[in-house]
């Protein structure tokens, strides 16, 4: 005898068989409607598949933020301490911050002078409100606050892709042999990419506005004064450069000499006109007298992508955009805005995420077919797994439509899950065929 729990779930489990039974005799009934119904869930499943939101790997919250911060082409180091300091002030008020680490100058990952840093490590998630992506966002609306710096904030992905770290999470590269029309149209293409509301932190790595001053020197007046250029550079050298002259030796320690210029003469061009180089003969000879100072712009770095020169716009996708339609959007307006001299790639995360995509659809129909081959051994025919497998379409339309309700995009293990969907299916049929022979 069996007590009342499992008479209780008999009856609800002969409940659900009796309910099959009727439904699939009144399916058996109506073959033509059922064939209409099948070929439009399939039709349907495909249609989901092509337009719901593709992403590559989800957002996860690890609890560190890293920023990279972005001054005007030229800031001097010390208004550059003063930028960062005050992001870096924003940064201490915030309820969901533990600790962080700053700093500034050329890096491997921002080869200029005008950049910086920020490490930042967040509470442990029990203890604030917000995810790292939501911290990210209300730290980037107050941060746009200080004016002359920017800063680019990223949620370090679970696994990096690619060994360019960029201010942005995504790059897009152009490479062109000819480089004025490729610094021509860069920046176009990143104005375009800056009004569209699904992207934020569109920068790119292009630096060819740095004020610098160019010092021709005339070789015959200098070799006339009894000036070479090797004094020129010398003097130059001394001035602006941090040259040792000396070592003052105390009791506990040594203190290094270095020659400057005071601070003031250092900040204005116009001090170049007082700087004397001594001759030959004993005498100081102006340097307008021996060169040519001009005024100009000038690149803080060529970047290059293999041979050709390049220039990479990265950018990131605000929240609720999948990675897919923001790389369909890059896509687009490079073809509207860039000549045909000029190539474009993807790199790094959004690379793989357009290589992945190209595969998945055959991965399922690899799936689909090994399943098939399992089924066609165990039933010895050749039809009837086709009927076994009529039910795939409507598990993965399933599939497809929780994660449209749920707005989630088909990610990698999103698909991960579809093809177990699959796989499980298929191993179910194929154990019930098994236990039938």
């Amino acid at each position: 005898s069996h007590g009342r729990l499992y008479n209780a779930s008999e009856k609800i489990f002969q409940g659900m068989l009796d309910v099959y039974g009727w439904s699939l005799q009144r399916v058996l009934n109506h073959r033509r409607a059922t064939l209409v119904v099948s070929a439009l869930i399939l039709l349907a499943t495909i249609f989901m598949f092509i337009r719901i939101p593709k992403g590559f790997l989800p957002s996860e919250d690890t609890g560190r933020i890293f920023a990279i911060t972005e001054a005007p082409q030229g800031i001097s180091f010390e208004s550059m301490v003063r930028h960062q300091e005050a992001l870096a002030a924003i940064v201490t008020q915030s309820p969901y911050v533990d600790s962080f680490m700053s700093g500034i100058g050329g890096t491997n990952v921002a080869r200029a002078n005008n950049t910086g840093r920020l490490f930042i490590r967040l509470k442990p998630r029990k203890e604030r409100k917000l995810s790292a992506d939501g911290v990210i966002q209300q730290l980037r609306s107050k941060l746009a606050t200080v004016p002359g710096i920017q800063a680019f904030l990223q949620n370090p992905p679970p696994i990096r892709i690619g060994g360019t770290l960029t201010k942005s999470q995504y790059q897009f590269t152009l490479q062109s042999p000819d480089t004025k029309e490729l610094y021509h149209y860069a920046p176009l293409l990143q104005a375009r990419l800056r009004e569209q509301k699904d992207l934020q932190d569109v920068t790119s790595d292009l630096e060819i506005t740095n004020p610098e001053i160019d010092i021709e020197i005339q070789r015959d007046k200098a070799a006339t004064l009894g000036v070479t250029a090797h004094q020129i550079e010398d003097a130059l050298f001394s001035a602006y450069s941090s040259r040792q002259i000396s070592t003052i030796y105390a009791a506990n320690n040594d203190y290094q000499v270095i020659l400057e210029l005071r601070p003031e003469y250092q900040l204005d061009p116009a001090a170049l006109q007082l700087l004397y180089i001594r001759s030959a003969s004993g005498r100081l000879v102006p340097l307008s007298a021996v060169a040519t100072i001009t005024r100009g712009l000038g690149p803080l770095s060529v970047n290059h992508l293999g041979q050709l020169p390049a220039v990479t716009t990265s950018f990131n996708v605000r929240p609720g955009v999948s990675l897919g339609d923001g790389v369909a959007m890059v896509e687009k307006i490079a073809r509207e805005t860039l000549p045909e001299g000029i190539s474009t790639s993807f790199q790094g995360t959004a690379q793989a995420f357009q290589q992945s995509m190209r595969g998945l659809g055959l991965l399922l129909a690899m799936a689909i077919l090994v399943i098939y081959i399992l089924l066609g051994i165990l039933y010895e025919s050749f039809i009837h797994p086709l009927t076994i497998l009529s039910g795939l379409p409507s598990a993965a339309l399933g599939a497809l439509l929780t994660l449209y309700v749920f707005q989630v995009d088909l990610n990698v293990y999103a698909f991960v899950g579809v093809i177990m969907l699959v796989g499980l299916q298929g191993s179910g049929k194929t154990t019930t065929a098994a236990k039938l022979a």
